[in-house]
């Protein structure tokens, strides 16, 4: 027994089974910060392709998804409206009839306002515009800055033909016709009905979808919709009331300076407000262009420095006391935004470009765990209507 147990211990151990050595020659072979790469490179393709799918498909299907976008930008500037006749006893369906009736009667009595006035300076805003460049351009050719006239002005008035000829990019598949007619009619007849339903039934609505989710993602979807919902409205909202104020500072302002056309220059002001960036300098150099014309280098300069007042005003005032904790972009991501919606769909990408980009702002600081935008004038959740 003892040889036994001691010829059993002397018995050598099997060896391990060795693990196959990896083929130098393959994907093992590459240094890992390669391979790293390759992967990741090869998931922003398909993401890209993915989006690009998306964008090609929202195109595509203009026609409907434009109303759609608009709809809900108009819900979100009707639900205050419609919660309050809500709370002060109207039944549901009414409350969001009365809200949308009383919107329209308010556009069209401002329409019917402005009209006798802006009715017939449409032509003479133009024809200033296209003044005020080329007088700008006989300045520079004056000291200090002594450019050539003759070379400013054979670009000034090559631009202006490009612009009168086709103008580029912005207005890229805007048709012409019965066919722009019926386009216009049939989406302003869905953003119409689209909006009523939005407004009565957007809370049953967000309801279905969120029952298309798993339970385990229901909450988040819900909280993210809520919060995009509710960033898209304090940004509306804000907005607009931003372009108010700054068309009535600017406008006032022009008066005592006495510029001519004020409202086209006022509503000029207030469109552009809805362009962070781009639409601001475009209807100040337009009032400064006019007020060089009409009233010369003077009222030009008092113009230019008044703009610079209210831009400051808004800036450091209007901004934060009215859009609140809501959407904010850097500068950065607001100019490319602009530069990718005038791209892909023209003035009406670049209207929606910056909604678009705070939303999904909006979405990526959920991710991270931000607290979300809050609206000063968004009293309840966003889905409750």
């Amino acid at each position: 027994m003892t040889d036994t147990a001691s010829s059993f211990t002397r018995e050598p151990l099997p060896e391990r089974a060795r693990v196959p050595d990896r083929d130098p020659s393959g994907v093992d072979a590459l240094p890992p910060w390669y391979r790293l790469a390759a992967e990741a490179g090869w998931r922003f393709l398909v993401i890209v392709a993915a989006v690009f799918a998306l964008v090609y498909a929202l195109a595509y299907l203009g026609v409907v998804v434009l109303p759609v976008i608009v709809a809900l930008l108009l819900t979100t500037l009707l639900l205050p409206p419609k919660r309050w006749l809500r709370r002060r006893g109207l039944p549901d369906g009414l409350a969001t009839g009365a809200a949308l009736v009383g919107a329209l009667l308010l556009l069209v009595g401002v329409g019917a306002a402005i009209a006798p006035t802006i009715g017939g300076q449409t032509d003479r805003l133009g024809a200033g515009l296209q003044d005020g460049a080329r007088q700008a351009t006989d300045i520079l050719a004056h000291k200090p800055f002594n450019l050539s006239r003759r070379e400013l002005r054979a670009r000034v008035d090559a631009g202006i033909d490009r612009l009168k000829e086709n103008s580029g990019p912005l207005t890229r598949g805007v048709r012409s016709g019965a066919v722009l007619i019926g386009e216009l009619i049939t989406g302003l007849i869905v953003t119409l009905l689209l909006t009523f339903f939005f407004l009565k039934d957007g809370g049953l609505m967000w309801r279905w979808i969120l029952g298309l989710v798993g339970p385990r993602r229901r909450h988040d979807v819900d909280e993210v919709g809520r919060r995009v919902f509710t960033g898209l409205g304090g940004y509306v909202r804000g907005v607009a009331l931003v372009g108010l104020v700054d068309a009535v500072l600017i406008g006032i302002a022009l008066l005592v300076i006495g510029v001519p056309l004020v409202v086209p220059l006022m509503i000029l002001t207030f469109l552009g407000a809805f362009l962070p960036l781009i639409g601001a300098f475009l209807a100040g150099l337009a009032a400064v262009l006019i007020a060089l014309v009409f009233n010369g280098v003077g009222a030009a300069l008092l113009v230019l420095a008044s703009i610079v007042l209210v831009q400051q005003i808004e800036g450091h005032l209007l901004y934060p006391l009215l859009m609140g904790r809501t959407v904010h972009l850097h500068p950065a991501v607001i100019i490319l935004a602009l530069a990718i919606g005038g791209i892909l769909a023209g003035v009406i990408g670049v209207f929606l470009a910056v909604p678009i980009a705070g939303s999904i702002s909006v979405v990526l600081d959920y991710v991270r765990g931000g607290q979300g935008p809050e609206s000063p004038l968004a009293e309840e959740p966003a889905s409750a209507t």
